[in-house]
């Protein structure tokens, strides 16, 4: 077994004073004006360009596409958006003030489509099939009915509103920002935490 050298014993102890030559070491280490500049740019354009990225939802877990209702009406409009039995359907208000009736099979469900929370008095009201549904009660006051499936999975992180769980297993995602916003009934199952879908 060989010898530590005096330099690599003080690497290893605790004496102060290899911590301070770590810590003076560690200290001095700042990077060129310039290169800061080029590190502070990248950055900026990272963030710039994963931003748009990042608000996007994910799709993973959702049920095909069988059936797509949109609202793409004026903000003044009154609409009402109803599913079909038996597929699975996205139901996707926008900037009029919605109703929207769910099928049966488990739908994807949005209070409103558009990322922008405008106009703000818009409201959605949504009465969710029994299916297994994903509802994105956002950027709108929504009044949220869930159906009775367990699997469901309601998404509440904007705006206000009330959601009445059906049933008692149901989660509900939310964060600390948006959940004083919201009175929730029947819903047990309350986490802060985000799968993705």
């Amino acid at each position: 077994m060989r010898s530590l050298s005096s330099r690599e014993y003080m690497s290893n102890s605790r004496s102060p004073r290899a911590v301070r030559s770590m810590t003076i070491g560690i200290r001095g280490m700042v990077p060129h004006p310039i290169a800061r500049r080029h590190c502070v740019l990248a950055l900026v354009v990272f963030l710039l360009v994963a931003s748009p990225a990042a608000a996007m939802t994910s799709h993973a877990g959702w049920p095909s596409d069988q059936h797509l209702v949109m609202d793409k009406g004026p903000a003044s409009q009154t609409n009402v958006l109803t599913g079909v039995d038996g597929v699975h359907n996205y139901l996707l208000g926008g900037y009029g003030n919605d109703t929207i009736y769910g099928g049966n099979s488990g739908d994807v469900i949005w209070g409103d489509y558009h990322e922008s929370g405008w106009p703000s008095f818009q409201t959605a009201i949504i009465h969710a099939g029994n299916g297994p549904n994903l509802i994105y009660a956002n950027d709108t006051v929504n009044y949220v009915w869930t159906g009775t499936n367990p699997d469901t999975v309601v998404h509440v992180h904007e705006n206000s509103g009330v959601v009445h769980c059906e049933n008692s297993q149901i989660v509900l995602f939310t964060s600390h920002h948006a959940l004083p916003h919201y009175k929730l009934d029947g819903c047990r199952h309350i986490s802060f935490y985000s799968v993705g879908y």
